[in-house]
């Protein structure tokens, strides 16, 4: 698993892409689980929502970036590339999380509140990130995939806040 965190290390860095992780089914569901469970311990230990409205927000935001992405791949006729995509982009989202969590840790034990600046950060770095998986996976310009990024970013935050009645 440490190998599969750096490679994931590596595409957050723009170094590498999806192609060079496994197209695992297997690999898909763990990261995916793990990414559900660190999102839901890292909301629910920042905010008061309640867990359940945490829960559908994160499932929701997964299940819609799943099917967009799924339809970009398709539609530039690369759908065979959708598990590695998922991988990456899940794994990587899974990354931030962890940086987001050790980051929030650090401001309660020093005192501090840099959380403004810090998803500003993860919001910058995640659509540059995830602007460049797409690049990879549908080899088209980087322009072009960091704007349907952030437009993918900007869809699932209203659709999953929408799911838990909230506009």
């Amino acid at each position: 698993m440490l190998s599969i965190l750096s490679q994931f290390w590596r595409i957050a860095q723009l170094k590498s892409g999806p192609e060079h992780l496994p197209a695992s089914s297997f690999l898909l569901l763990v990261v995916t689980v793990l990414n559900i469970v660190l999102s839901l311990t890292i909301s629910v230990s920042v905010g008061p929502q309640p867990a359940s409205m945490v829960a559908t927000t994160i499932l929701t935001n997964l299940a819609a970036q799943a099917l967009l992405i799924f339809g970009l791949l398709y539609l530039v006729g690369k759908p065979a590339r959708l598990t590695q995509t998922l991988i990456a982009y899940f794994g990587c989202d899974l990354l931030m999380n962890l940086v987001i969590g050790v980051s929030i840790l650090i401001m309660r034990l020093l005192g501090i509140d840099f959380m403004t600046t810090l998803a500003l950060t993860i919001l910058f770095w995640s659509v540059l990130v995830f602007g460049y998986i797409l690049h990879k996976a549908m080899e088209v310009h980087m322009a072009m995939t960091i704007a349907l990024a952030f437009f993918l970013t900007m869809v699932t935050v209203a659709l999953g806040q929408l799911a838990v009645g909230q506009t």
